[in-house]
């Protein structure tokens, strides 16, 4: 996404409660961000930010990307894997993954070396130095990521906090600078751990030969104290030289990572790849209206516009709020409307699931009898009371937590949910019936 100009290195992405289809990715730590920095996210390897991401730049796109870095057991379709080809979806050898990072080691390597241009022969197969004659070199204008995407992309992966394990990262300190990323299969089969350096990459697989999942077989807990103790015993290397001429300055909104809009209060200086020109001004930035005192917001129906303050307000989505405000404390709530004033604000509700025109199937129970499905909401004001209807029909409130399980017969339905200030959420949600899944 960093090369093609669809994020920049630390652009806000959802991390929410998501469902697609009948997919519901989930981070490793059950828990949620509400907006993380891209990245972040990577270092993270949160799994919801990386099914947002791959929605976005879409599957196809990536599949055909990897098979450019010649994967070779993509044996299915794009279409077989869908999203969740980010996660892993697909089987991988230790060689082939081996190789792609090969390929972006050597191309930072050979910066200056080739005065900027890219030899396709850095993501031919390693081999054993005995054992091949050396390839040949084919210089090009461009290749499959730029330097200045796969310099951002290491320097994101050198971070070494992961969600759980803040007392395990110390033990992982080391002399020299490494970008690593571990990785653990579902069921606990298969642990991984990948790191490198301008010299070197070092890849561990850990698991039972016959693929019989153990709990605890984790990426960080079983395979990267391994391939930490490889590096300890390999010479120490200097980082990748920065390369300046694929990077450009550009100013980012602080808050969101986006490039800044006039509205950003707080502005960062940072080097991106230049194609991030083509990414989007930050959308969460919001002029706001306010009466003298700052405390509310008001319109010039029911306000002096010479007494007004125009200030600029950092601004989620309401799902996005709902889990961002619990893990940063410095966020601040929209201030309330004053009395009098009629509310011209972006949403108070949104809902979490589904969302609008979803299609949502509900299996039947053992008992033959239809069963309920979840639906969730977010309001900005945690303490507010919504009242549901399905068809006009009454189906229930819920207060602070918004999740109410519901029945609704097959077919094109219409949700609305109103708050005790009168503040209504529209959308329309159709039911399929069995033989429609």
């Amino acid at each position: 996404m960093l090369n093609d100009g669809f994020i920049l290195p630390q652009t806000l992405i959802a991390d929410v409660p998501t469902q697609i289809g009948g997919y519901s990715p989930q981070n490793f730590d059950l828990g949620y961000d509400g907006a993380i920095p891209a990245d972040k996210a990577l270092s993270r390897s949160l799994n919801i930010p990386a099914v947002k991401m791959l929605q976005q730049y879409k599957y196809e796109r990536f599949y055909d990307k990897l098979k450019k870095f010649n994967f070779s057991t993509l044996n299915q379709p794009a279409d077989h894997y869908g999203l969740s080809l980010i996660l892993g979806g697909s089987e991988v050898t230790m060689w082939d993954l081996s190789n792609a990072y090969l390929g972006m080691a050597r191309t930072l390597n050979h910066y200056n070396s080739y005065q900027g241009k890219y030899n396709k022969a850095d993501y031919s197969s390693a081999y054993y130095v005995k054992d091949q004659e050396k390839i040949e070199e084919m210089i090009e204008p461009n290749s499959l990521l730029d330097h200045g995407t796969i310099w951002s992309t290491f320097n994101a992966m050198e971070e070494v906090m992961r969600p759980g394990d803040e007392g395990l990262w110390q033990q992982f300190s080391s002399s020299q600078r490494i970008a690593w990323k571990t990785g653990t299969s579902f069921g606990f089969r298969d642990a991984w751990a990948v790191g490198l350096t301008p010299n070197y990459v070092v890849c561990v697989w850990v698991g039972n030969a016959d693929g019989e999942g153990r709990p605890g077989l984790t990426g960080i807990e079983a395979a990267a104290p391994l391939m930490f103790d490889i590096f300890r015993m390999l010479p120490s290397a200097k980082w990748f030289e920065m390369p300046k001429t694929k990077l450009k300055r550009m100013a980012v909104c602080k808050q969101s990572g986006y490039k800044a809009s006039p509205i950003c209060e707080t502005k960062i200086v940072q080097w991106v790849p230049p194609v991030g020109e083509k990414t989007a001004l930050c959308p969460y930035h919001k002029l706001l209206h306010l009466d003298a005192t700052e405390n509310y917001q008001v319109t010039n129906q029911c306000y002096s516009v010479s007494q007004m303050k125009h200030k600029s307000w950092f601004i989620l989505p309401p799902t996005m709020e709902y889990y961002y405000q619990t893990k940063n404390a410095e966020y601040k709530l929209l201030p309330p409307f004053m009395n009098g004033c009629q509310n011209e604000s972006t949403s108070v509700m949104e809902m979490v699931y589904p969302k609008p025109n979803a299609s949502v199937y509900i299996p039947l129970e053992i008992d033959g009898n239809r069963g309920k499905v979840v639906f969730n909401a977010a309001h900005r004001d945690r303490n507010a009371t919504i009242y549901w209807h399905i068809d006009e029909e009454y189906v229930g409130t819920t207060k602070s937590y918004h999740q109410l399980a519901v029945s609704p017969k097959p077919g094109k339905h219409v949700l609305t949910l109103t708050d005790q200030n009168g503040e209504r959420l529209v959308q329309v949600f159709t039911v399929l019936d069995k033989e429609e899944k």
